[in-house]
């Protein structure tokens, strides 16, 4: 099994996150890019302007080393883990380099961006194919700029793309990103194109990017009209995927493990990420957080709610000085800042709140993705005892292994279950297991499109 002779699955990719520095840089040969703003954005981040044209030059005239000098500033390695903001400076070279940014300036017309996308779809199910994936996830965002009529036009496209591999040993799909702060009107588009004769190649909605400032009851709503599409539509049904838990600096740990629970209590098929529900809390150490009454509030109705589970666990719940914090905030403007310290005792809590979380995710039938290169290099948990997925094998809890941007991260998937395997001792029949689970995982598999057949 160490070997990866079977087939693997690989449920967590975004598109342009899969594009290998090689590819990029043959494309990026036969290019005139204006790179003005990405070294700027560049520079405030990593306090170095990134001499992207000159490698580019020195690419071209095949001077030695010039190749590897991209490939370092393309690849979000080990040595610039950290943050969500190194990794976003390190991804704008995509966005900048390709007809994305001549499209958002009107230079391009959005024929071209198509063009391009579905050249990479080509480029990168071939590379991911070498690697022995015989089943993938991509996802793709229809950004703002794009019209109705033109968002149609390019998910039509990216489908017919797809198509070409239905009789392949390769099986290809597509998960449509939605905005956070309002995915009504391209739900509108995805509905249509799920419908549409090539529907059976999108097989799920995602929402990624930034997940601070958008708790997931926000999209309450909108994942009721999912599942009453999937209801009207069982043929057609589409996975609710949801990035949650990644990113966390704006709340309790608390109020982070709650956010993965209820995404899954919501409708949630899979669940990317979930560091908060797996991190060894130990990490953190005794320390201070802030958190805004808003999501205070949520938390003590929350621990009410679950107050019995929580018990089973060990997490003793105040009735009495929850209903007097909810008095006495109430008061407090909803965007108020308020202080949550931790001591040894909150932080064992915390875990415990883990363990039961993790026990109702597994009861709502939610999958976890796991990206562990991600996790190290934008979470910062280098540490592998504290890496989410020790938690995760520990408990029994559902989860894949996906390997999120193998393309920026310079990996595959085989590295990422390799990965696990090595840092966490699991035996061949455990790793069987987690890779037959991410083929009975897929998305239309879990909207009950298709039989959990593995490979």
């Amino acid at each position: 099994m160490s070997k990866h002779h079977r087939k693997l699955a690989d449920l967590h990719t975004h598109l342009y996150g899969c594009i290998h520095s090689v590819d990029f840089l043959e494309f990026l040969l036969e290019r005139d890019v204006d790179w003005t703003a990405y070294q700027r954005n560049y520079e405030s981040v990593y306090g170095v302007c990134p001499p992207i044209a000159e490698i580019l030059d020195r690419c071209r005239s095949g001077v030695a080393g010039s190749r590897d000098e991209f490939d370092r500033l393309f690849v979000f390695g080990d040595g610039d883990a950290g943050n969500f903001d190194r990794f976003q400076a390190k991804f704008e070279i995509l966005n900048h380099g390709s007809a994305l940014a001549g499209f958002w300036r009107g230079q391009v017309p959005v024929s071209a961006v198509i063009d391009e996308a579905c050249a990479f779809i080509h480029k990168i199910v071939a590379r991911q194919r070498q690697q022995n994936v015989g089943y993938i996830e991509h996802r793709m965002a229809l950004g703002p700029e794009f019209s109705r009529c033109q968002s149609k036009e390019f998910v039509l496209a990216m489908l017919q793309s797809y198509a070409q591999y239905e009789d392949a040993d390769v099986q290809a799909r597509l998960a449509i990103s939605l905005p956070r702060e309002d995915p009504w009107p391209a739900w509108e588009v995805v509905q249509e194109a799920a419908l549409g004769p090539l529907g059976h190649l999108l097989t799920g909605i995602d929402f990624c990017y930034l997940e601070e400032g958008y708790p997931p009851r926000q999209q309450r709503e909108f994942f009721d009209a999912v599942k009453d599409f999937n209801r009207r539509h069982p043929g057609r049904a589409l996975a609710i995927l949801y990035h949650v838990g990644e990113s966390f600096n704006d709340k309790s740990l608390e109020s982070a493990v709650r956010w993965v629970h209820e995404a899954a209590e919501f409708g949630a098929h899979r669940l990317g990420h979930a560091i908060a529900l797996g991190v060894d809390p130990d990490r953190y150490g005794r320390h201070v957080r802030t958190e805004n009454v808003a999501e205070r509030a949520d938390q003590l109705r929350y621990d009410l709610r679950h107050r019995e589970g929580l018990a089973e666990f060990g997490v003793h719940v105040d009735i009495a000085g929850i209903k007097a914090e909810l008095e006495r905030i109430s008061t407090f403007p909803t965007d108020h800042r308020l202080t949550v310290e931790y001591d040894d005792a909150k932080i064992d809590a915390l875990s415990r709140r883990q363990d039961y979380a993790i026990r109702c995710v597994r009861q709502l039938g939610s999958v976890i993705e796991v990206c562990p290169t991600s996790n190290r290099r934008i979470g910062g948990i280098t540490n592998p005892q504290h890496h989410p997925v020790k938690k995760f094998i520990a408990s029994d809890a559902p989860f894949v292994i996906a390997s999120d941007d193998p393309g920026i991260f310079g990996t595959t998937l085989a590295d990422e279950i390799e990965w696990v395997q090595q840092c966490h001792h699991l035996p061949d029949d455990a790793l069987a297991h987690i890779v037959d689970l991410s083929w009975s995982s897929r998305s239309e598999v879990l909207t009950g499109r298709s039989s959990p057949a593995t490979n």
